[in-house]
């Protein structure tokens, strides 16, 4: 056994059920250490929406979101999850975010910018952490703003690579959640800056809310199909290796515990949130953070006009919400040496020729032809977030700056 796998620690179907159970529990983890069972990471774990803690019909829908990322330190290399709840109606508006690369890999002129979502609530009805509303000692349980980010769910020896992940089958796919401080720390102490553009939604507020209904309906059907599967697997693997004197019988019912939770959803009658077993994937080029992200805000928008919201889109303009499926040669491309990288580049170049919004650059004058971002002369504005200049949180929380309405 090495010292890497000594140290990897897998939560026990105790641990996961103590956390599932109970939405005041904060779970403090080693990042690169501690997994679930299957493997993946526990500290990527996805975002979840807790159906049964959630006030999902009432005039004031009320939202219990669980795995939220915030306070760890990511110099010790240590995660912290949170339950949040949060007011749909309380959003205020949603950013598209591009983080390029770090700036000696190429900066802002590099294609390859993670794309995240941000949603930032009123001052005075922000979300707050469930294992701190109700203090009485003056806690202040708050935050000013929600990311979501898709990402690469994967064990602790993986390293993320763009190549192995033209195979559908090296990593598994995570929605995640994080309080806005938290990442823009993460991706500041890695000198990456955020290019922010305001989206314009057709319905106003309304738009906005529906897209964060959409995100996290797309990414809470992924996380429990992945789950489900790897608790079904795990099950098995454990308790056929359990040790002698383990009691099956309490073992198996916190497994099926678990499988119930995991499996426990909302109907979702709308197909295009509802993606297929085939698609809950991480792939470079049609399941990334940057198809996703927009694939969401593709389908807010055809929900938002099939109910009459047109205002500012531009109908012949806006791309249908349309997820493409790996090519045969993708997979391949995964496996191959540097020669058989190069012939196949032919085709990389082909498929991102048709499909230009691959590229995340692309994706801004994309939404801006269609109506979907605010402008300025023509143009997609953005605000440039950075350690050494203008930062989206000031002493009080967000920024005024970033609150206020774009002026021309």
């Amino acid at each position: 056994m090495t010292d890497n796998e000594a140290a990897i620690r897998v939560l026990s179907p105790a641990q996961l059920l103590a956390w599932a159970e109970d939405n005041t529990q904060v779970m403090r983890l080693r990042t690169f250490h501690d997994v679930i069972p299957g493997g993946y990471m526990a500290a990527m774990a996805p975002a979840l929406v807790d159906w049964r803690a959630s006030r999902i019909d009432s005039d004031k829908t009320c939202v219990v979101l669980r795995n939220l990322n915030y306070g760890g330190n990511p110099l010790e290399r240590v995660t912290v999850l949170h339950a949040l709840q949060f007011y749909l109606d309380a959003v205020e508006f949603a950013e598209i975010i591009l983080v390029p690369p770090p700036r000696e890999t190429g900066g802002r002129l590099a294609p390859w910018y993670h794309v995240q979502l941000r949603f930032v609530f009123e001052s005075g009805r922000e979300p707050h952490l469930l294992n701190l509303a109700g203090s009485e000692t003056g806690t202040d349980a708050g935050i000013p703003d929600l990311i979501l980010s898709w990402e690469s769910w994967r064990s602790p020896d993986k390293r993320f690579d763009v190549v192995s992940a033209m195979d559908s089958a090296a990593y598994g796919l995570s929605l995640r959640a994080y309080a806005g401080p938290q990442r823009f720390l993460e991706d500041t102490l890695h000198e990456q800056d955020w290019f922010a553009y305001r989206l314009q939604l057709p319905g106003g507020r309304e738009g906005v809310v529906e897209l964060l209904k959409v995100v996290l309906a797309l990414g809470d059907g992924v996380a429990r199909h992945t789950l489900s599967a790897l608790l079904q697997q795990s099950e098995e693997d454990w308790l056929r290796h359990a040790p002698a004197d383990t009691d099956d019988g309490h073992t198996a019912q916190q497994w099926r515990n678990l499988r119930e939770r995991a499996q426990y959803s909302a109907a979702r009658p709308d197909p295009a949130i509802n993606l297929a077993a085939g698609q809950q994937r991480y792939q470079t080029l049609v399941r990334s953070c940057s198809t996703l992200t927009r694939y969401a805000i593709l389908v807010t928008a055809s929900r938002l006009v099939r109910r009459g919201h047109r205002e500012g889109v531009v109908l012949d303009k806006l791309p249908a919400p349309v997820l493409q499926d790996p090519e045969p040669w993708m997979s391949d491309m995964a496996g191959v040496n540097l020669k058989g990288l190069f012939l196949r580049a032919p085709l990389a170049l082909r498929y991102i020729l048709s499909h230009p919004e691959t590229l995340p650059n692309r994706i801004p004058d994309e939404l801006l032809a269609a109506g979907l971002l605010e402008q300025r002369d023509g143009k997609a504005r953005f605000r440039q977030y950075s350690r050494n200049g203008l930062r989206p949180y000031g002493p009080e929380g967000i920024n005024p700056q970033t609150r206020a309405a774009l002026e021309p």
